[in-house]
């Protein structure tokens, strides 16, 4: 069946296409609302442009296929194999996306706002400007993948892999990213403003001037050292709510010189030879803190909750060694 075929079909009332052999077909700029294409064999398909709009292409073979500008809002993708296709600029706003295979296509620009994306694939998958507010990403694979500058607020990466992932400049704010994996990934001048990382794991992470306001960062990688690069940290406390939350965080050889983190919670956090030099922890809350060879040269404590804290080897505010 060629294309020509197919819309004559669906011109006639025809809407079920499942399980045809469709390889290779080419439909551009046309309307197929509510088109059930489920298992049907579209590798190679070419629908660019084309209104799919409440589709249903459940478990469909969609490898290498080319979607630009297509509309998907509200399809049911679950379990498609999607892998190496090309989405840019694609509407999948409130589509279903269980299980999809998304690994190594091109999403940028592609709009997946309030998308169900739980168990997704998205490994080594480009996502540049992308916009996936509010989109459940609950174990997704997105390890490798390239999210540069991409709207990801209030996501839910719950247990996500993101893994080597690029972060860089997207925004994360109101995000969760309880237990998510980010080892490896660059967080570089990202807004994590009012994010949850409970029992995330940020080992050898980058977070350069990446924005902390307001973030949970409870039991952080509890299981692994963290080697976080997080140097010039912006952590604007312009309001009182937004008081960063490191209680029980490791943060075992971090980086934080010069990161203001006036009026935040340490409560039982880890600090062993992490680097604290010139840190404004002015107001904050350090009860139980292990600051074993922790280095504090510089470090403003003015007002600071001191109080059961394991000193030994730390170099003090004034440059001298703690016995």
């Amino acid at each position: 069946m060629n294309g020509e075929e197919l819309l004559l079909l669906y011109q006639q009332g025809n809407r079920d296409f499942n399980r045809a052999n469709l390889s290779q077909i080419q439909i551009l700029q046309v309307d197929l609302i509510g088109i059930d294409f489920s298992r049907t064999e579209l590798d190679w398909a070419n629908f660019s442009g084309t209104n799919l709009t409440e589709g249903n292409f459940s478990r469909a073979n969609l490898s290498n296929a080319r979607l630009i500008k297509t509309n998907l809002a509200k399809a049911n993708l679950n379990s498609a194999d999607l892998a190496g296709s090309d989405l840019s600029w694609a509407n999948l706003e409130n589509a279903s996306l269980t299980r999809v295979d998304l690994s190594d296509a091109n999403l940028s620009q592609s709009f997946f706002r309030d998308a169900n994306l739980v168990d997704a694939d998205l490994s080594n998958a480009n996502l540049t400007r992308a916009n996936l507010s509010g989109a459940n990403l609950t174990r997704a694979n997105l390890s490798g993948a390239n999210l540069t500058g991409v709207d990801l607020s209030g996501a839910d990466f719950s247990r996500a892999d993101l893994s080597e992932a690029n972060l860089t400049n997207a925004d994360l704010s109101y995000a969760s990213l309880n237990c998510a994996d980010l080892s490896g990934c660059s967080l570089r001048q990202s807004s994590l403003e009012q994010a949850t990382l409970q029992g995330a794991n940020l080992r050898s992470a980058n977070l350069r001037s990446a924005i902390l306001a307001g973030a949970v960062l409870k039991d952080t990688d509890r299981s692994n050292s963290s080697l976080a690069t997080i140097s010039q940290l912006s952590l604007t406390n312009s309001q009182g709510n937004k008081k960063i939350d490191f209680c029980s965080a490791n943060m075992t050889g971090a980086n934080l010189q010069g990161v203001n983190l006036q009026n935040a919670n340490f409560r039982f956090a880890l600090f062993f030879k992490a680097n604290l030099e010139l840190v404004n922890l002015q107001n904050a809350s350090l009860v139980d803190v292990y600051l074993r060879g922790a280095n504090l040269r510089g470090a403003n404590l003015k007002n600071s909750v001191l109080s059961s804290i394991n000193w030994k080897g730390t170099v003090m505010p004034d440059g001298t060694i703690h016995p």
